[in-house]
Formats: structure tokens, sequence, C-alpha cells
């Protein structure tokens, strides 16, 4: 089944070569119906940060902080306050969970967000992860064991956990681009603008797939070489022999993932490459495992889903 693809503003922004202020108006333009502001930061908490805060609120009584909630029945998103209370989320987030997570969660969005992250705000980023490094020289949960609340903040206050709030002012400049839009609704709002890059998500092809569907369409293309069929029936998927025959491993998923969904490349690895489930789980997993079995089980659900596709040779 087809489903709504949504991409960041962050890929827009590069795809398209837009400023800061063009990056403004898509949101406006596209707000509220096609437009997830919070829908990464969500998925980071739920991934990385949300057990660990709550853990830590049941065992020291320290209250986990929440994302902010959006009014969608405004006229205007205000992009910049979003991104404060963005910030002090992340701010509070990070002094009462371990570093190495904060780092984690951070680093799924801006790989969600942009195609090279090193090259996106590196002195401000540096700097905010080289002050958070802090906080590992200091057991926090141990404060909080020998301290009530209102001790703590007294001791907070005179700076023995002190990070400076300029420290987090990289998360405003980074939020614009992690906001989420739809696919469809941003190529076809951007029409007028050629395409400058090629990005994960917005490729020439999908553009000119998107371009060519009457303004009434509303199914969207969920990658650019499915054949949408009648209800009931599998979508087909065909991959060109370029793509993997040959190719090594690496190689093969690097040139599928533009445009093909993670389950059909682990299709075409285990089944067209024939290398192990445990082989196509290291290359295709985000977090690394100690155990073997982990990468298996990470193919085995991508498997499952691929299951419900046709994918064949072409």
């Amino acid at each position: 089944m087809l489903i709504q693809q949504k991409i960041s503003m962050g890929r827009v922004r590069q795809a398209y070569a837009l400023t800061g202020n063009e990056v403004e108006n898509v949101i406006q333009a596209l707000w509220p119906g096609d437009v997830f502001p919070l829908e990464l930061w969500h998925r980071a908490h739920e991934k990385f940060w949300k057990a660990f805060a709550d853990s830590n609120q049941a065992v020291y009584k320290i209250e986990a902080p929440a994302l902010p909630e959006l009014d969608t029945a405004k006229k205007y998103f205000h992009t910049y306050l979003c991104s404060l209370d963005v910030l002090d989320f992340f701010k509070k987030m990070s002094e009462i969970i371990k570093v190495n997570i904060v780092q984690e969660g951070l680093r799924y969005i801006l790989e969600e967000s942009y195609e090279e992250i090193d090259e996106i705000f590196p002195e401000e980023k540096d700097f905010l992860f080289s002050t958070l490094l802090k906080l590992k020289t200091i057991d926090q949960f141990d404060q909080y064991e020998q301290y009530s609340e209102n001790g703590f903040n007294s001791i907070y206050e005179d700076k023995i956990l002190y990070i400076p709030h300029s420290s987090y002012h990289f998360i405003s400049h980074i939020f614009p681009d992690t906001v989420l839009v739809d696919t469809i609704a941003v190529i076809r709002h951007l029409h007028y603008c050629p395409l400058r890059l090629e990005v994960k998500g917005i490729t020439q092809r999908i553009v000119d797939f998107v371009l060519s569907l009457p303004v009434s369409a509303t199914t969207p293309p969920a990658e650019p070489v499915a054949e949408e069929q009648p209800q009931g029936q599998k979508s087909v998927f065909r991959i060109p022999a370029a793509l993997w025959e040959g190719r090594p491993e690496a190689a093969v998923r690097d040139a599928m993932k533009a445009d093909y969904c993670l389950p059909i490349i682990a299709y075409v690895l285990v089944n067209w490459c024939g290398i192990s489930k445990t082989q196509a789980g290291r290359l295709l997993s985000e977090k690394e495992y100690k155990e073997d079995k982990s990468y298996r089980n990470v193919v085995d659900n991508l498997l499952e889903e691929a299951a419900s596709y046709t994918i064949i040779k072409s």
C-alpha cells in the first residue's frame, strides 16, 4: 500500500538551494495541513530519550520535559518561537539523561534532516557537544539522590552543573530544517524552481512524476518506480540490474537508498546479492549491537515488510 511520504525542510533547502527566508515562506505556505514541525523530535524522543527520562523521573523525582504542543487552528506557524520551545526542551533533557543518549537522539534528527551532517553548523555543533561532554565528569544521579529538589536547584544555580544557555543556540538554528513537510505538496509548491541537487526523497525522477500528476491526484509516489495496483494487490517495484548486479554490498545500499525504502534494499541484499542477514543488518541498521541476533532481527522485520511488495528485476 502506498503511504504519504514526508521530507525535511533541510533536504528541501539543499535540493532547491533555498535561503532561510525561502524556507520560512515554504513552511507558511504549506501550513497547517502539509507541515509536521515536531515529528522528528517526537521520533527521537520516543526512540532515544523518553525511557531514560521517565526512569529518572520515577527514581529521582526529577520532572521529565515535554515537547511543546501545537495549535494547528492558527493561520500562522511561529517557527522561531517554536524553535525556542524546542531548545528549552532539549536543554532540560540534556540535564537529566546521559550525554551519549542525548547525542544519539540529536544525531538521528540531523541524519533525517540533512544529506551530510558534518557540514551543518560545524562550529556551533562542536561547541554544543563539547559543552555537553563536560557532564560526563559529574555523576548527576548521585546529586539527585543526595539533595532535595530545592537543594539541587540551589547547587545548580551555584554552577556546579551549569551549562551556558548559548551552548544550545545551535538547536534553534537547525530547527526550521528539521520541520517535515508533505513531499508532493512541497514539490508542487516549488514547481517554478529548478532542482539543484538530488537528495534522499527528492530526485529529478520524483519531481517529474509529481509534476506530471493532475492537481487533483492524491496518491503520493511512495517510490518513483512503484506501480500502483488495484486494491488488494501488491505494489510492484522493478529494480534495475545496474543498481545491484556485480556490485559490493555497501555500493548496492548506497545506490538504492535515494529511491528505495529499507525493506526493498534488505530484500535485494539477502535474496539477490546472497549476503547473510547479519551482514545485511550491519549495513542497514542505524544502531550498533553487541549480538549478531539483533542484526538478524532488524532484517527479519524489514523482510516481513518487503513481503507486502512485489519486487522484480528489470
